[in-house]
């Protein structure tokens, strides 16, 4: 798959004015996102920088579905503290008010993968040839997360194999929520089983 450092860096200004406007939507406050860096990387890297060193951390995954010209997969990695605010943003409460999260949480988290992720690769596909659908969002513990990662090292290395790292920071009114989202490429990557996060 071939893409310039100059297309990824329009996928990701064009990408996160469609997040500040659907967190926007969806919060009724005014929201800015700031794309602080985006980078092509091997796999290798990236299932180093993917795996988590807050056991608490809330971890968010997509397959693709109907992917040309590479299948794959999309994470998405929040401190608990942010994926907490986010939910309260979202919902429209006070920050603080949530400290164990309902389903109902756990569904605007799924949401906010399905933003980051169409709103970047919608931005991209614009500049380069490539279709990504994604399947249903579901939630792991980040142990669970660390034990594929040690899964995953069984991969091909003659595979494609790549990622895209789009590291965001999004504000909404006062509070400010750091998201990292992984855009993985490769068709034997690994596929997690659905796990809750309590």
């Amino acid at each position: 798959m071939s893409y310039t450092q100059e297309q990824l860096a329009q996928a990701a200004n064009e990408g996160s004015k469609k997040v500040a406007e659907a967190f926007e939507r969806l919060s009724g406050i005014s929201t800015s996102v700031d794309t602080s860096s985006v980078a092509k990387l091997p796999l290798s890297e990236i299932l180093e920088k993917v795996n988590p060193n807050d056991e608490h951390a809330v971890v968010i995954y997509s397959q693709f579905i109907d992917a040309k010209p590479t299948p794959g997969i999309s994470i998405l990695l929040l401190s608990r503290e942010g994926a907490l605010a986010l939910v309260d943003l979202l919902n429209q409460l006070p920050v603080g008010t949530t400290g164990i999260m309902k389903s109902i949480d756990r569904s605007a988290l799924k949401e906010t993968l399905n933003i980051l992720s169409n709103s970047y690769m919608t931005a991209l596909a614009e500049a380069v040839d490539i279709e990504v659908g994604l399947s249903v969002p579901n939630m792991i513990t980040a142990t669970r997360l660390k034990d594929i990662l040690l899964n995953s090292t069984k991969i091909d290395e003659n595979e494609s194999s790549e990622g895209l790292l789009f590291k965001s920071e999004i504000t909404i009114g006062q509070s400010l929520i750091q998201a990292s989202l992984y855009i993985v490429f490769n068709k034997i990557f690994f596929q997690p089983e659905k796990e809750n996060l309590e």
